[in-house]
Protein backbone atom coordinates (compact mmCIF):
# COMPACT_ATOMS: atom_id res chain seq x y z
CA UNK A 1 0.00 0.00 0.00
CA UNK A 2 1.36 3.53 -1.09
CA UNK A 3 1.66 5.89 0.90
CA UNK A 4 -0.01 8.69 -0.70
CA UNK A 5 -2.62 8.88 -3.29
CA UNK A 6 -3.65 10.41 -6.45
CA UNK A 7 0.20 11.22 -7.94
CA UNK A 8 3.03 9.26 -9.46
CA UNK A 9 6.72 9.38 -9.23
CA UNK A 10 9.12 9.84 -11.91
CA UNK A 11 11.92 6.92 -12.15
CA UNK A 12 14.34 9.88 -12.32
CA UNK A 13 14.88 10.58 -8.87
CA UNK A 14 16.14 6.95 -8.68
CA UNK A 15 18.46 7.14 -11.84
CA UNK A 16 21.14 4.80 -10.03
CA UNK A 17 18.85 2.76 -9.55
CA UNK A 18 17.91 -0.38 -11.73
CA UNK A 19 14.14 -0.09 -12.93
CA UNK A 20 12.93 -3.02 -11.20
CA UNK A 21 14.38 -1.61 -7.97
CA UNK A 22 13.02 1.97 -8.86
CA UNK A 23 9.57 0.81 -8.84
CA UNK A 24 9.61 -0.89 -6.15
CA UNK A 25 10.99 1.93 -4.10
CA UNK A 26 8.27 4.07 -5.80
CA UNK A 27 5.40 1.85 -5.60
CA UNK A 28 5.91 1.93 -1.47
CA UNK A 29 5.35 6.04 -1.77
CA UNK A 30 3.21 6.12 -4.37
CA UNK A 31 0.60 4.71 -7.03
CA UNK A 32 1.98 5.21 -10.03
CA UNK A 33 5.35 5.65 -11.28
CA UNK A 34 6.72 7.53 -14.67
CA UNK A 35 9.09 5.79 -16.28
CA UNK A 36 11.75 8.34 -18.09
CA UNK A 37 12.58 6.02 -20.58
CA UNK A 38 16.38 5.53 -21.43
CA UNK A 39 19.79 4.03 -19.94
CA UNK A 40 19.38 2.07 -16.98
CA UNK A 41 15.22 2.25 -17.48
CA UNK A 42 15.17 1.86 -21.19
CA UNK A 43 11.80 0.04 -22.40
CA UNK A 44 13.63 -1.55 -25.26
CA UNK A 45 15.58 -4.08 -22.22
CA UNK A 46 13.61 -6.93 -22.32
CA UNK A 47 14.75 -7.42 -18.72
CA UNK A 48 13.19 -3.83 -18.26
CA UNK A 49 9.63 -4.82 -19.63
CA UNK A 50 9.36 -7.61 -17.51
CA UNK A 51 10.16 -5.96 -14.41
CA UNK A 52 7.45 -3.64 -15.66
CA UNK A 53 4.75 -6.27 -16.18
CA UNK A 54 5.74 -7.77 -12.73
CA UNK A 55 5.16 -4.60 -10.79
CA UNK A 56 1.70 -4.01 -12.16
CA UNK A 57 2.31 -0.02 -11.54
CA UNK A 58 0.00 2.27 -13.17
CA UNK A 59 2.54 4.15 -14.89
CA UNK A 60 3.49 6.64 -17.81
CA UNK A 61 6.87 6.89 -20.16
CA UNK A 62 8.68 9.71 -20.78
CA UNK A 63 10.36 9.26 -24.50
CA UNK A 64 13.71 9.53 -24.91
CA UNK A 65 14.95 13.29 -25.16
CA UNK A 66 15.28 13.53 -29.13
CA UNK A 67 14.87 17.27 -29.04
CA UNK A 68 17.52 18.04 -31.31
CA UNK A 69 16.67 15.72 -33.67
CA UNK A 70 12.97 17.14 -33.86
CA UNK A 71 14.90 20.77 -33.81
CA UNK A 72 16.80 20.19 -36.69
CA UNK A 73 15.49 21.15 -40.17
CA UNK A 74 17.04 17.90 -41.79
CA UNK A 75 14.09 15.67 -42.72
CA UNK A 76 16.71 12.94 -42.23
CA UNK A 77 17.08 13.51 -38.56
CA UNK A 78 13.01 14.12 -38.11
CA UNK A 79 12.54 10.73 -39.45
CA UNK A 80 15.45 9.34 -37.16
CA UNK A 81 13.33 11.03 -33.99
CA UNK A 82 10.35 9.55 -35.18
CA UNK A 83 11.10 6.25 -35.64
CA UNK A 84 12.85 5.93 -32.74
CA UNK A 85 9.71 7.29 -30.71
CA UNK A 86 7.92 4.74 -32.76
CA UNK A 87 10.24 1.44 -31.23
CA UNK A 88 9.68 2.99 -27.90
CA UNK A 89 5.95 3.91 -28.51
CA UNK A 90 5.37 0.49 -29.42
CA UNK A 91 7.05 -0.96 -26.25
CA UNK A 92 5.19 1.81 -23.87
CA UNK A 93 1.96 0.53 -25.77
CA UNK A 94 2.79 -3.48 -25.29
CA UNK A 95 3.29 -2.90 -21.40
CA UNK A 96 0.02 -0.63 -20.66
CA UNK A 97 1.52 2.60 -20.74
CA UNK A 98 -1.25 5.25 -19.76
CA UNK A 99 0.38 8.27 -21.17
CA UNK A 100 3.82 8.60 -23.63
CA UNK A 101 5.76 12.18 -23.32
CA UNK A 102 7.61 13.62 -26.25
CA UNK A 103 9.83 16.98 -26.47
CA UNK A 104 9.41 19.36 -28.79
CA UNK A 105 12.59 20.86 -30.45
CA UNK A 106 15.28 22.47 -28.57
CA UNK A 107 17.60 24.35 -30.69
CA UNK A 108 21.47 24.65 -30.49
CA UNK A 109 21.76 28.35 -31.76
CA UNK A 110 18.84 30.62 -32.40
CA UNK A 111 17.93 32.37 -35.10
CA UNK A 112 14.27 33.68 -34.65
CA UNK A 113 11.17 31.79 -35.31
CA UNK A 114 11.83 29.43 -38.06
CA UNK A 115 8.37 28.37 -40.02
CA UNK A 116 10.84 25.28 -41.63
CA UNK A 117 10.94 23.88 -38.18
CA UNK A 118 7.92 24.96 -36.94
CA UNK A 119 6.16 22.73 -40.14
CA UNK A 120 8.43 20.12 -39.57
CA UNK A 121 7.23 19.80 -35.99
CA UNK A 122 3.37 20.02 -36.70
CA UNK A 123 3.94 17.65 -39.55
CA UNK A 124 5.62 14.98 -37.16
CA UNK A 125 2.96 15.61 -34.69
CA UNK A 126 0.38 14.37 -37.48
CA UNK A 127 2.56 10.94 -37.67
CA UNK A 128 2.62 10.82 -33.77
CA UNK A 129 -1.01 10.97 -33.82
CA UNK A 130 -1.58 8.12 -36.12
CA UNK A 131 0.90 6.27 -33.88
CA UNK A 132 -1.19 7.39 -31.06
CA UNK A 133 -4.43 5.87 -32.60
CA UNK A 134 -2.61 3.06 -33.70
CA UNK A 135 -0.95 1.87 -30.27
CA UNK A 136 -3.68 3.50 -27.64
CA UNK A 137 -1.43 5.12 -25.73
CA UNK A 138 -2.16 9.07 -25.52
CA UNK A 139 0.69 10.95 -26.71
CA UNK A 140 1.40 13.95 -24.80
CA UNK A 141 3.96 17.42 -26.06
CA UNK A 142 5.85 18.94 -23.32
CA UNK A 143 6.21 22.70 -23.54
CA UNK A 144 10.09 23.38 -22.41
CA UNK A 145 12.02 25.93 -20.49
CA UNK A 146 14.76 27.43 -23.18
CA UNK A 147 13.14 30.37 -23.88
CA UNK A 148 15.00 31.59 -26.95
CA UNK A 149 15.64 27.87 -28.15
CA UNK A 150 12.75 26.14 -28.60
CA UNK A 151 9.13 26.28 -30.64
CA UNK A 152 7.11 25.25 -27.73
CA UNK A 153 7.30 27.24 -24.71
CA UNK A 154 3.78 28.85 -24.27
CA UNK A 155 0.16 28.12 -25.37
CA UNK A 156 -0.95 28.61 -29.45
CA UNK A 157 2.91 28.30 -30.09
CA UNK A 158 2.27 25.08 -32.59
CA UNK A 159 -0.52 22.78 -33.26
CA UNK A 160 -0.74 19.54 -31.76
CA UNK A 161 -2.60 17.67 -34.02
CA UNK A 162 -4.98 16.16 -32.16
CA UNK A 163 -2.11 15.26 -29.28
CA UNK A 164 -2.24 16.19 -25.76
CA UNK A 165 -0.38 18.90 -23.74
CA UNK A 166 2.44 17.69 -21.08
CA UNK A 167 2.59 20.73 -18.71
CA UNK A 168 6.04 21.15 -17.13
CA UNK A 169 4.81 23.56 -14.62
CA UNK A 170 8.64 24.50 -13.64
CA UNK A 171 9.40 25.20 -17.50
CA UNK A 172 6.61 27.49 -17.49
CA UNK A 173 7.65 29.32 -13.90
CA UNK A 174 11.43 29.10 -16.29
CA UNK A 175 9.94 30.75 -19.34
CA UNK A 176 7.15 33.05 -17.34
CA UNK A 177 4.20 31.38 -19.18
CA UNK A 178 2.63 29.55 -16.42
CA UNK A 179 -0.08 31.51 -15.74
CA UNK A 180 -0.99 31.56 -19.76
CA UNK A 181 -0.80 28.06 -19.39
CA UNK A 182 -3.35 27.72 -16.77
CA UNK A 183 -5.81 29.61 -18.92
CA UNK A 184 -4.85 27.62 -22.08
CA UNK A 185 -7.40 26.96 -24.18
CA UNK A 186 -5.44 25.82 -27.06
CA UNK A 187 -4.41 22.21 -25.85
CA UNK A 188 -6.33 19.21 -24.00
CA UNK A 189 -4.34 18.61 -20.77
CA UNK A 190 -3.55 15.31 -19.95
CA UNK A 191 -0.31 15.49 -17.79
CA UNK A 192 1.58 17.13 -15.84
CA UNK A 193 5.34 17.44 -14.65
CA UNK A 194 5.19 19.23 -10.73
CA UNK A 195 8.64 20.33 -9.44
CA UNK A 196 9.83 23.98 -8.08
CA UNK A 197 12.23 26.25 -9.48
CA UNK A 198 12.85 29.88 -8.64
CA UNK A 199 12.01 31.25 -11.82
CA UNK A 200 13.62 32.73 -14.88
CA UNK A 201 16.25 33.67 -12.05
CA UNK A 202 17.45 30.09 -11.48
CA UNK A 203 16.57 28.16 -14.00
CA UNK A 204 14.93 24.76 -14.18
CA UNK A 205 16.13 23.49 -11.00
CA UNK A 206 13.34 20.93 -10.12
CA UNK A 207 13.81 21.61 -6.17
CA UNK A 208 11.21 19.99 -4.19
CA UNK A 209 7.96 22.04 -3.87
CA UNK A 210 7.68 25.01 -1.76
CA UNK A 211 11.20 26.40 -2.17
CA UNK A 212 10.44 28.53 -5.56
CA UNK A 213 7.76 31.02 -6.94
CA UNK A 214 5.31 27.42 -7.96
CA UNK A 215 1.76 27.47 -6.44
CA UNK A 216 0.89 24.05 -6.87
CA UNK A 217 -2.96 24.21 -6.01
CA UNK A 218 -4.17 25.93 -9.12
CA UNK A 219 -1.89 23.23 -11.05
CA UNK A 220 -3.73 20.47 -9.10
CA UNK A 221 -7.18 22.23 -9.48
CA UNK A 222 -6.85 22.11 -13.31
CA UNK A 223 -5.46 18.89 -13.44
CA UNK A 224 -8.13 17.34 -11.46
CA UNK A 225 -10.69 18.92 -13.73
CA UNK A 226 -8.91 17.74 -16.88
CA UNK A 227 -8.60 14.31 -15.69
CA UNK A 228 -4.69 14.57 -16.39
CA UNK A 229 -2.33 12.63 -14.54
CA UNK A 230 0.24 14.08 -12.18
CA UNK A 231 4.34 13.10 -11.53
CA UNK A 232 6.65 14.97 -9.01
CA UNK A 233 9.51 15.26 -11.25
CA UNK A 234 12.79 15.40 -9.10
CA UNK A 235 16.09 14.23 -9.04
CA UNK A 236 16.63 12.56 -5.72
CA UNK A 237 14.18 10.87 -2.96
CA UNK A 238 14.80 13.39 -0.75
CA UNK A 239 13.38 15.90 -2.63
CA UNK A 240 10.37 13.67 -3.75
CA UNK A 241 9.23 13.40 0.29
CA UNK A 242 9.65 16.75 0.57
CA UNK A 243 7.43 17.78 -1.91
CA UNK A 244 4.65 15.22 -0.57
CA UNK A 245 4.86 16.40 2.71
CA UNK A 246 4.29 20.58 1.63
CA UNK A 247 1.09 18.82 -0.59
CA UNK A 248 -0.15 17.04 2.29
CA UNK A 249 0.50 20.00 4.74
CA UNK A 250 -1.37 22.42 2.24
CA UNK A 251 -4.10 19.60 1.91
CA UNK A 252 -3.38 19.07 -1.90
CA UNK A 253 -2.90 15.60 -1.69
CA UNK A 254 -3.67 12.66 1.29
CA UNK A 255 -2.49 9.95 2.71
CA UNK A 256 -3.69 6.24 1.77
CA UNK A 257 -5.95 4.76 4.17
CA UNK A 258 -4.34 2.25 5.96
Amino acid sequence: MPIYEDIGISTGAYANFSLGAALLRIAEIAPAAEILDGGLHSLLDPANARVVELSGLPFSVHGPFLHFEYGSRSGREHRKALDEHRRHIAAAAELGARVYVVHPDLQRRWRGWDKRVQRALEQSFDELAALQEESGVTIAVENLPFVRHTHFKAPGDLDLKGLGLSLDVGHAAVTGTLAAWLQDDHHELKHVHLHDNEGHVGGDQHLPLGRGVIDAAPVLELAREHGATVVLEHKNEADVMESLRHLEERGLVRRAAR
